[in-house]
């Protein structure tokens, strides 16, 4: 007869893990430390999860749900404006509400953001998803600009991958700070790729 799953068990192994995948790295985590820390054996661990990355989704899924919903919520209603001025106020208040939700996740679920941005696959996600503003951003406000060209392709990806760099960067060496120092910080950082986009308005086009 198959043994009962206990959620109790469950929810041990999850809350185990926490602390082993921020203290140790996602490579650096131990199955063996985490049953330990359970208290149950590592066989009976792999009863709840198979490996690793089973439990690491079920620790970061939600955390990765959030951030993806914060993100998408400014891609879908991203509107097609025309100068300058009410680009740069539209982006503004995108930009506060992505600092605001990035921070609260950070103050809220540090242990999970953490180990998610220092986990490569998941931290592949976010990047994705933020190369998906990016894209669309480009799309509304330039028109002129060739989202099939592998060029621009790459030029988001580009910029997708160096906002998500300065973040890690960001959160790691800021462990200290309060929400309000970590929004103002989020934002400040945004507004500069928002402002290195803008001022290459005149060098898009189609060719």
């Amino acid at each position: 007869m198959a043994q009962i799953l206990k959620p109790e068990l469950k929810e041990a192994i999850i809350q185990s893990a926490r602390n082993e995948f921020y203290s140790n790295g996602f490579e650096g985590a131990s199955m063996r430390n985490i049953a330990k820390a359970a208290h149950m054996t590592v066989g009976n661990l792999y009863r709840y999860f198979k490996n690793k990355e089973d439990l690491a989704d079920a620790l970061l899924s939600s955390t990765i749900d959030k951030i993806d919903r914060i993100i998408t919520g400014e891609i879908n209603n991203l509107p097609t404006i025309s100068n300058e001025q009410g680009r740069s106020a539209d982006f503004d208040a995108r930009i506060r509400r992505l600092s605001m939700g990035f921070a609260h996740i950070f103050e809220t679920e540090r242990k999970e953001f953490m180990t998610l941005i220092r986990h490569q696959r998941m931290a592949d996600q976010v990047v994705t998803s933020i190369k998906k503003i990016i894209t669309v951003m480009v799309e509304r406000w330039f028109s002129q600009v060739d989202l099939f060209d592998r060029r621009t392709d790459m030029i988001t990806s580009m910029l997708a991958s160096a906002i998500f760099s300065g973040l890690i960067r960001l959160f790691e060496e800021s462990q200290g700070s309060t929400q309000e120092e970590i929004e103002w910080m989020i934002m400040t950082y945004l507004n500069l790729f928002t402002l290195m986009i803008s001022a290459g308005e005149l060098h898009y086009e189609k060719k």
